[in-house]
């Protein structure tokens, strides 16, 4: 007998669950990479995402990579999985915005276990004897839960996430599952969890439980340029878009932009998408038309307006007022060495300004929805 859950079964959940546990090896290519990342926005007095973590673990095929200006190993295609177990190098990223200033927590390289049973270990022993790096293993705590613990000089993590199981977006989501002789996608996103645990930050020790997203990307095609929007507001609502495009940004190695702001935005979309979620079992609100567009500031960041709409009549429009910036950037060899690919992930931590839209009958701005926050990912180049 199946439980019933408002949305979807518990063995349709379970199923979808269980995938990621799995880097789907059957599909993978010369330039295929592997994600798993957790992005969390604690709750305060002005609602969640002021202060923003990340963690994450991210492998890509090669003799050697470069992540983040360190060397390791590539995932190799003909590796050996017996028994459930898939293990390869990987790099262990960690970072925290105070709100105000970005700490880079976590960059470690290890030799990372996954296994079939439920769950990945990625940690590399220290002169010291203690491991830095990170997990992610199944949790009995809630339905479905998924526990992680991340260590890094000077500090820890160990948290809880998990989801209602109401809606879509409150449980795991098989969002992608394309496979092709030239390459594809499988993707699992959990884009509205809670979450709960302890956190050793610049500051102190902390308590802290909030919003969080997670994902599972098997990416079996080469890395490449997008653009996307994850925001919270207080209620637990959240808002999202994304936006792949090309654009002159594609030969962009390091961290910079054009001379001129309209060089800068003249790109092309390869497809728009964006969607808000209700913090309730309902219906996502989807967008068929979207827009994320930089504008420069006075400072090292540019700012961006993001405008979705659809037919029906529904739209949000916003400044991602962007209050800080870090990078996740991957150098990969090819021609034997005598070339490098290069692909770079920046993401912002916004405050939404100048928040004006409709969704149905609900008039959506500052008055009836409280502060909005946000990350916003910016990536170009490409990794072949």
């Amino acid at each position: 007998m199946t439980e019933k859950t408002t949305y979807k079964t518990m063995a349709e959940h379970q199923r979808v669950y269980d995938l990621i546990w799995s880097q789907m090896p059957q599909m993978q290519k010369r330039t295929s990479s592997s994600w798993w990342f957790f992005l969390l926005f604690p709750q305060d007095e002005a609602g969640y995402g002021r202060r923003q973590l990340m963690f994450s673990l991210a492998a890509r095929v090669g003799e050697r990579i470069r992540v983040n200006d360190v060397w390791l190993p590539g995932l190799d295609l003909q590796r050996p999985i017996e028994n459930g177990i898939d293990q390869f190098h990987a790099m262990n990223v960690g970072w925290y915005f105070d709100g105000a200033q970005i700490h880079k927590m976590l960059k470690q390289p290890a030799l990372t276990t996954l296994d079939a049973a439920g769950s990945i270990t990625s940690w590399s022993e220290q002169a010291d004897g203690r491991p830095y790096g990170g997990e992610i293993h199944a949790s009995q705590s809630h339905p479905l839960a998924l526990a992680s613990s991340w260590r890094w000089p000077g500090g820890k993590a160990n948290f809880e996430a998990w989801g209602e199981l109401f809606s879509l977006d409150s449980s795991p989501h098989e969002s992608l599952n394309i496979d092709t002789f030239l390459g594809g996608t499988h993707f699992i996103a959990w884009r509205q969890m809670q979450f709960k645990g302890e956190f050793d930050l610049p500051a102190g020790r902390e308590t802290l439980e909030g919003i969080g997203y997670f994902q599972r990307v098997c990416l079996n095609v080469p890395t490449f340029p997008w653009k996307w929007v994850w925001a919270v507001f207080p209620d637990g609502s959240i808002f999202s878009a994304y936006i792949p495009y090309v654009g002159r940004q594609l030969f962009r190695k390091g961290y910079s932009f054009f001379n001129s702001e309209k060089q800068e935005q003249r790109t092309i979309p390869l497809g728009q998408a964006g969607f808000w979620a209700w913090y309730r079992p309902s219906e996502r609100i989807l967008f068929n038309k979207a827009a994320v567009t930089p504008f420069f500031t006075d400072g090292p960041h540019p700012d961006f307006v993001v405008e979705v709409s659809n037919k029906q009549g529904d739209f949000l429009q916003f400044r991602a007022d962007v209050r800080g910036h870090t990078r996740f950037y991957i150098d990969r060899p090819v021609l034997g060495g005598r070339k490098e690919t290069h692909w770079s992930y920046n993401e912002y931590m916004f405050r939404m300004q100048a928040l004006d839209g409709r969704i149905g009958d609900k008039t959506i701005n500052k008055e009836t929805m409280g502060q909005g926050f946000g990350n916003l990912e910016y990536s170009w180049g490409l990794g072949l």
